[in-house]
C-alpha cells in the first residue's frame, strides 16, 4: 500500500501515469522558452512575494503541515535567487558566508 494510506489500482496507477507524462511534457517544453538571468531574477523575486502573500493571508488559516511546506517552497525560491543574484556579482553564496 503507498505511503498515502490508499490501495493503488490499475485505473489509479494509469492516472498517475498519464499525469506524470503531462508534467514531464510541460517541463520540456519549459526547458525551450529562453528566459534570462535577469528575468530569472525577476520572476523569482515575484514567485517568493507571492508565496509570502500566501503565508500572511493563508497560513494562519491552514493546517501546520501545509504552512510547513509553503514556507519550504519560501526557502528554495529565495535561496534559488540569491545564486542567481551572487552569480551575477561573481561571488559564491558559500563565500559569502564565511
Amino acid at each position: 500500500m503507498p505511503a498515502n494510506g490508499r490501495a493503488t489500482t490499475s485505473v489509479t496507477a494509469l492516472a498517475q501515469q498519464a499525469e506524470e507524462r503531462a508534467v514531464k511534457d510541460h517541463f520540456r517544453r519549459a526547458r525551450h522558452i529562453e528566459v534570462g538571468r535577469e528575468e530569472a531574477i525577476e520572476s523569482l523575486e515575484s514567485m517568493a512575494r507571492a508565496k509570502v502573500w500566501w503565508l500572511e493571508t493563508h497560513g494562519p488559516k491552514r493546517p501546520k503541515h501545509d504552512v510547513a511546506k509553503q514556507e519550504h517552497h519560501l526557502a528554495v525560491l529565495v535561496q534559488t535567487l540569491d545564486v542567481l543574484k551572487n552569480k551575477e556579482r561573481g561571488t559564491n553564496a558559500a563565500d559569502d558566508a564565511r
